[in-house]
């Protein structure tokens, strides 16, 4: 799964375990500074509100996956402004629906750990996605004993699509990228999971037609719409379908090649 926080059993026991001391932290603070009368009305916001934000910021991981790779740093500041705002936003707005407007006296420290809540989570996603673009590639013995050896090249592959299985002829996948110990095959409109490494794609696909640029992207060069340079050693290419892909310095270079 794309989003970390529900990839298994002991993540989303996790997740559910830091919410539960959060909560438990704030009641404890708000036992010395409401008074015992007010006291089980603001408890009883907490609970409401902690759940709905806890719920919000699992949503958050689904369109931070998908727009991770923005180069802009304005653009990418003013895209987490927006999600954090919205974030707060609906979980407050719903929390003093569900309890009254009662609340209004914890909107500052609610901004403040809210704020420091959506930091500490997105870094959470982000180091979970460099740590996935920097693993080594898996490579069975199998595909070890390929690379000796002459590889056929495949020309279509079979992809599944709700409850049809359609076979996407290999010219028309703009991008493959690395999730974990899948890819996802990018083309003009979709996205498809597939199974096996990213070191099978590089040697099955058609090597005239496909370069790995970076550990986590394989391009069909025929979808590159422009290169331009990122940083020191390292470019940014974009493809015809305004997707943005980073390609590192060996990687450039491998793609001035072929091309």
């Amino acid at each position: 799964m794309n989003n970390f926080w529900i990839q298994n059993i002991r993540t989303r026991i996790l997740y559910g375990s830091i919410w539960v001391v959060l909560t438990s932290i704030q009641i404890l603070l708000l036992r010395f500074y409401i008074s015992s009368e007010l006291f089980w009305n603001y408890c009883h916001f907490l609970l409401i509100y902690n759940t709905i934000q806890a719920i919000g910021i699992l949503g958050l991981g689904y369109p931070v996956y998908y727009y991770r790779n923005i180069v802009s740093i304005p653009l990418f500041l003013l895209f987490h402004l927006l999600l954090w705002i919205l974030w707060m936003s609906i979980a407050w707005l719903l929390g003093c629906w569900i309890s009254d407007n009662l609340f209004l006296n914890l909107l500052p420290i609610s901004i403040l750990i809210g704020l420091l809540l959506y930091v500490a989570f997105m870094l959470t996603y982000y180091i979970n996605f460099s740590r996935n673009a920097f693993e080594m590639p898996k490579e069975t013995e199998q595909e070890t004993a390929e690379t000796a050896v002459s590889i056929e090249k495949i020309t279509r592959i079979s992809v599944k699509k709700h409850q049809e299985i359609r076979f996407l002829p290999v010219e028309q996948i703009y991008c493959i990228e690395a999730n974990g110990d899948y890819v996802l095959i990018h083309t003009s409109d979709s996205k498809y999971l597939k199974d096996k490494t990213m070191k099978y794609w590089e040697t099955h696909l058609p090597d005239d037609l496909f370069v790995r640029i970076h550990r986590s992207f394989i391009v069909n060069i025929e979808m590159i719409a422009k290169i331009e340079l990122y940083e020191k050693e390292s470019y940014k290419v974009q493809l015809k379908n305004g997707v943005q892909i980073k390609a590192s310095a060996a990687g450039y270079k491998l793609l001035r090649l072929r091309m």
